[in-house]
């Protein structure tokens, strides 16, 4: 299943599902987290701290996901992520995260990845 403009997750039973309209497609992006080997199906447009949280995985997230900390820094392994944006540049280099990392809170998911951290 593939959700359009899905805008925002919520939890509904324990599970993240979109705020917005749905569409639903036989393409929807699965995120591997490695090296725990977990794969999870999310709703295009998801946001990758959420999936990590979702799949049990420990994340930090000292800013309430807002850019500022730096934590959740992690290494995108293989799939299509966007370019990263100046805000997302200047919280890596104020929290001397290592540049090849991306922060999960700025990312979305809208490709099949293979995400690592270090902590995993």
């Amino acid at each position: 299943r593939r959700w359009t403009s899905c805008g925002d997750l919520r939890r509904s039973g324990g599970r993240l599902q979109p705020t917005g309209d749905v569409a639903y497609d036989s393409r929807v992006p699965t995120v591997r987290l490695l090296p725990k080997g977990i794969e999870i199906r999310v709703p295009k447009g998801a946001r990758l701290i959420d999936v990590v949280r979702e799949a049990g995985l420990p994340i930090a997230r000292a800013c309430g996901d807002d850019l500022v900390c730096g934590k959740c820094g992690v290494r995108i392994l293989s799939g299509r992520v966007s370019r990263e944006a100046p805000v997302e540049r200047r919280a890596k280099e104020r929290n001397r995260v290592a540049p090849e990392l991306r922060l999960a809170c700025a990312l979305r998911v809208n490709h099949d990845l293979s995400v690592s951290a270090d902590y995993w």
